[in-house]
């Protein structure tokens, strides 16, 4: 397939991540979500003990600053990068492997602001949305991680609270507003099987336009 960079969010326990695997399992591309993280940790030298607790939260943050225009940022070797909060030196640490990754060819990434980091590049990309009604994720999260239904819904509003929070921090957006994505997948009617048919089609489509 041509060059495409396929990005995914997700709401938690909506299946996101099973379907960017299995998308990039049938494509053949490689497929990034913790790896990614991973990666920009060792960028930035960020111990990857630390990584549950930074990844995808938002920060009171430094970068609020450098969105203003106050100070000038390049990269994990400026020096003011040094002085900022350790949420905000991954957040830049991964943008520059985001970009590093859409360089190599086609990929799935989920997660991390993609779509907002590869947007006005040169970089092709096809902005997927994974979402599903409330009551349907709190079941498929009690289920994966053997949890009362109760417990699966704080899992899930304290998720969504952060995800949201850390997307339209870090990209000045909204999480979950569709005009953000290309296309909008709810895996509760047509399961996660069917989601990735419908994106497969979708990327097969948009990467020969």
């Amino acid at each position: 397939m041509k060059n495409i960079i396929i990005t995914i969010g997700r709401q938690f326990g909506s299946g996101g991540h099973d379907v960017g695997q299995l998308l990039a399992e049938e494509l053949g591309i490689p497929f990034y979500d913790k790896e990614l993280v991973e990666i920009a940790a060792q960028k930035s030298n960020i111990h990857k003990e630390a990584l549950d607790s930074i990844d995808e939260k938002a920060t009171s943050s430094f970068l609020y600053s450098l969105a203003a225009g106050n100070y000038t940022l390049r990269g994990v070797n400026a020096p003011l990068y040094y002085e900022m909060p350790i949420n905000d030196k991954l957040f830049i640490a991964q943008s520059e492997v985001i970009k590093e990754i859409a360089a190599k060819g086609p990929a799935v990434i989920v997660g991390r602001c993609a779509d907002y980091v590869l947007e006005d590049t040169k970089y092709k990309t096809a902005d997927i949305f994974i979402y599903g009604p409330h009551e349907y994720r709190a079941k498929r999260v009690a289920d994966a991680f053997g949890i009362p239904m109760n417990k699966a819904k704080e899992r899930i509003n304290k998720a969504d609270k952060q995800r949201r929070t850390y997307y339209d921090y870090y990209t000045n957006g909204q999480w979950s507003a569709m005009t953000n994505y290309d296309l909008c997948v709810n895996t509760e009617p047509i399961g996660i099987e069917g989601a990735v048919k419908v994106v497969k089609e979708f990327v097969m489509i948009k990467a020969e336009r």
